[in-house]
């Protein structure tokens, strides 16, 4: 091979180098969007994930106090059960006083002021109307009867009066309690849900945000592949470059060969490049095949 010849061959390589130099800064810039792409998409990911985390968070917040508030609500029943336990004997009392004054209330059939007036119409009746003997003693008959309804009625009343005056005095401060209690537990029980459907709210929302973190997630994946795929060609092409670097010293060389040395050279490029083809396949003239023969690579 003449020197004219491996100064254009040195000068091919030279022109692939800057085409490949070329294809690096493009693959660079890529690199470099790429790059700027992917942590846009792991802020947006590391932000729906820590909103995730934080409404994970509170719902279990929500939870632990909803417990706290039913405990207290289970003690709050533990004391009703008590205080009811002390109003027994008192609510005894009253059943058995009801029952005596409902007894009597059935005797004396009629309200008081019923029975009064009814009492003094007959009464008046007797002394100023004049009537004969036998319904004079019909209405006296009838004026005894509504007299000892009157006196069952007023022992009714006063039966009643003692369960009015139990439950005024006795069972009073038991009951002021119990509607304590009872305001309590209500204020309670619809904390402890208003907490729940804040929680199912959350529980929802952070649902809705982990579907979407795995989305970013996922997206952020693919754009890593497609940096190691990026890397990946830029290293192809590197690799090429230091390849092409060897061969124009080995071309350089060629210029302090002697014309026997630059004979065998040529041999041997020419080998190689026929074994080369051989391994692909490629269809090969009768020199390219001695030269694969006598390589001893041909099976």
């Amino acid at each position: 091979m003449q020197n004219f010849e491996i100064a254009s061959k040195i000068r091919d390589v030279r022109e692939k180098i800057n085409e490949i130099k070329e294809e690096i800064e493009i693959l660079d810039l890529k690199i470099k969007n790429k790059n700027t792409e992917v942590e846009v998409i792991r802020s947006r990911r590391d932000k729906l994930n820590d909103e995730v985390k934080n409404l994970s968070r509170k719902p279990k917040e929500i939870m632990a106090d909803r417990k706290g508030m039913w405990d207290n609500i289970s003690e709050t029943n533990d004391e009703k059960k008590r205080i009811f336990k002390e109003m027994q004997p008192f609510l005894q009392k009253i059943g058995e006083i009801r029952k005596v004054r409902d007894e009597l209330n059935e005797v004396s059939r009629g309200t008081l002021e019923r029975l009064k007036e009814n009492y003094v119409g007959t009464r008046e009746n007797l002394l100023n109307s004049d009537i004969s003997l036998k319904n004079e003693l019909f209405l006296y008959q009838n004026l005894f009867e509504l007299r000892d309804r009157l006196l069952i009625k007023k022992e009714a009343d006063t039966y009643h009066q003692r369960i009015v005056r139990i439950k005024e005095v006795d069972l009073a401060k038991y009951n002021d309690e119990l509607r304590k209690m009872e305001g309590q537990i209500g204020d309670l029980k619809s904390q402890s849900h208003e907490g729940l459907e804040t929680a199912k709210e959350m529980w929802a929302r952070r649902d809705s945000m982990r579907e979407k973190a795995q989305k970013e997630h996922m997206a952020f994946i693919d754009g890593m592949k497609q940096l190691r795929g990026l890397s990946k060609q830029i290293w192809e092409r590197r690799k090429k470059i230091q390849l092409s670097y060897r061969q124009i010293d080995d071309w350089k060389k060629e210029f302090k060969r002697t014309p026997e040395e630059r004979k065998r050279s040529d041999q041997g490029r020419k080998q190689k490049d026929a074994v080369a083809k051989y391994k692909r396949g490629e269809k090969l003239s009768l020199d390219e095949l001695s030269l694969v023969m006598e390589s001893g690579e041909m099976k």
